[in-house]
């Protein structure tokens, strides 16, 4: 995660994720027919190797992955993949929280603040998006409880994986700096 290595939690580690460290966790969530489809995403067994490709190829297009791991057990339990765009100070996130073993609003509530404080502070990030899916209820739900500002909806964007229509995305919103990064609007 640039200069520093991890971020820390009362209850969470946020490290970032590089081919060799490719969790089993990440690739039994790849046939999890539940989170897959809150993700609009095809269920597949993708192996490690499968897995490892895709983030190699991210880090070189600049798109952060970063682990977010139980600090009691050191279980990987989700991810976050950031782009970061310099030029705007702004950030893109897409969240995976394992939600057949943890609550998505109870790991993100305490994950969230310190992960957008991270990037205000040693990115200079000024605004985080984040782009979901409308099959992704729980996601929705958490940054409207959050704080987190709806800008928009960005209507049928999105080919659904299963069946003939298309799915609407919801872009959120939150403007940062190191003082009030995480807190509500």
């Amino acid at each position: 995660m640039s200069r520093k290595s991890e971020v820390l939690t009362k209850r969470f580690r946020l490290a970032p994720i590089s081919p060799d460290k490719v969790s089993d966790n990440w690739i039994r969530w790849t046939g999890d027919p539940v989170l897959m489809s809150q993700l609009n995403a095809r269920v597949r067994q993708a192996t490690r190797a499968d897995i490892q490709r895709y983030v190699a190829v991210s880090w070189k297009n600049r798109r952060m992955i970063i682990g977010i791991y139980a600090r009691a057990n050191a279980q990987h339990i989700g991810l976050y993949e950031a782009a970061i765009d310099p030029r705007h100070g702004n950030v893109t996130l897409d969240t995976l929280v394992d939600q057949q073993r943890y609550d998505l609003s109870n790991v993100l509530s305490e994950t969230d603040p310190a992960l957008l404080d991270f990037f205000a502070t040693e990115h200079r990030i000024e605004k985080a998006v984040a782009l979901v899916v409308e099959t992704n209820t729980p996601l929705i739900r958490h940054y409207e409880a959050t704080g987190w500002l709806k800008e928009g909806v960005l209507r049928q964007e999105y080919p659904a994986v299963a069946g003939n229509r298309r799915l609407d995305v919801i872009q959120f919103g939150r403007f940062l700096d190191g003082a009030t990064a995480g807190k509500p609007l």
